[in-house]
């Protein structure tokens, strides 16, 4: 009730003389005591209406995709990944230091390799802790390459197109980052350190040790950074989808251009970083040559220790674990391309749980995903026994190793 004429003056500076007539005034231009305008109301129930529409058309989407074979709907998802790349994707926009931060978020851990063979080693031992090594990098390697800027965008396919044309070639760059400091080593494990002399145990190793530590020495006589390294490594990923090592048993890319748009980004970002050393640009652009001629020294020496690791599993003398045997079939096997639901998936969580679980067991990997169940016989294949949409499981009765990607 207003206590003079109900005609009080209401604005800014007096709106609390006196509350009757300001909320007469309210009412006047259109408040309602519910705190929401008529014109509104109407508004939130047509916001409503088209609300309840789209949730009734996800919800028979939903039923349609669990008709819909799981072939079909791959093929669906990978046109409107394929559609989507009209604009300027997130990975091409990426500032250069954004894309280091993620590289070096990315990089595995140093692992140990809890050796329980003596001194002086055998061929066998020797080999047995050099692919007991692999099969537990190959884990991590997998993790990483996840969390490279754009990887999980490209279609399952290409994911492990990458990985199974590189990873010998990702474990040998990191082998050799790791040795660096470290003249006439060769670190594979915080606890295996290795020289030429002791890989003579082996036939045809002492030759890849060579090179190896020539290459180590030629990365520490560019006194190569951290940054470069980790620009290095995603490149040397990326870029082996344009090579294959069987002619007509590797599929092509289904997406080259997106694996191509994350390879510039990734060589635009060491470029950048090299451009902020303060040399002058002839310096420059010489770097950047000798730190990419680095990467056909490192592709020879993948071929080198391929042939190396497939004519001893033909030997039948060396026990190889499921995850790097697979990976040593897709490279060696004359055989037709896996379709890309059958091949390996990894949870990212798998690293942290596979640290936990090693200290136990010993030996092999083990994730909250799946673990290599141990070596198996050379001329044993792996059995595939698929669980679910794109699962592979390794090895028969003898292995219940499933890893999720």
């Amino acid at each position: 009730m207003c206590p003079a004429t109900n005609q009080c003056t209401i604005d800014r500076n007096r709106r609390k003389s006196c509350q009757a007539c300001r909320l007469r005034k309210c009412y006047e231009v259109g408040m309602m005591k519910g705190g929401m305008r008529k014109d509104r109301s109407r508004a939130l129930r047509r916001d409503k209406r088209r609300t309840g529409t789209s949730e009734r058309d996800q919800a028979s989407k939903d039923l349609d995709n669990k008709t819909v074979p799981l072939q079909d709907r791959r093929k669906r998802g990978s046109s409107t990944r394929v559609g989507g790349r009209g604009g300027k994707s997130s990975v091409t926009s990426m500032p250069p230091d954004q894309v280091l931060l993620l590289l070096q978020g990315a990089e595995p851990p140093i692992l140990c390799s809890r050796q329980k063979l003596s001194r002086p080693y055998t061929e066998v031992t020797m080999m047995t802790l050099l692919t007991s090594m692999a099969d537990r990098e190959l884990v991590h390697m997998i993790a990483w390459a996840k969390k490279l800027p754009g990887f999980l965008q490209l279609s399952l396919h290409d994911q492990v197109q990458l990985l199974e044309s590189s990873w010998l070639e990702v474990l040998m760059i990191g082998l050799i980052w790791r040795s660096i400091h470290c003249p006439g080593k060769l670190i594979f494990a915080q606890d295996l350190i290795l020289d030429r002399n002791e890989g003579n145990c082996v036939e045809g190793m002492a030759e890849i040790f060579d090179m190896l530590l020539a290459t180590t020495s030629r990365f520490r006589m560019l006194k190569l950074k951290p940054e470069e390294f980790i620009c290095l490594k995603a490149i040397v990923l990326l870029n082996s989808g344009s090579f294959s090592f069987c002619t007509g048993t590797m599929e092509p890319l289904h997406d080259a251009a997106a694996v191509q748009d994350m390879l510039e980004t990734i060589t635009d970002a060491l470029i950048h970083h090299i451009s902020q050393t303060g040399c002058s640009v002839q310096q420059q652009w010489r770097r950047q040559a000798q730190l990419l001629l680095l990467l056909s020294h490192i592709r020879h020496m993948s071929n080198k220790g391929m042939e190396h690791l497939y004519s001893m599993k033909c030997k039948n003398k060396v026990p190889l674990y499921d995850l790097l045997l697979e990976m040593l079939d897709a490279h060696c096997l004359h055989r037709p391309a896996r379709p890309a639901e059958a091949w390996l998936q990894l949870d990212l969580e798998s690293s942290t749980t596979t640290n936990d679980n090693d200290n136990s067991s010993g030996g092999g990997v083990s994730s909250s995903a799946g673990s290599s169940s141990g070596p198996r016989s050379s001329h044993e294949s792996p059995s595939r026994a698929a669980s679910g949409p794109g699962v592979l499981q390794y090895g028969g009765s003898h292995s219940n190793c499933t890893h999720i990607l």
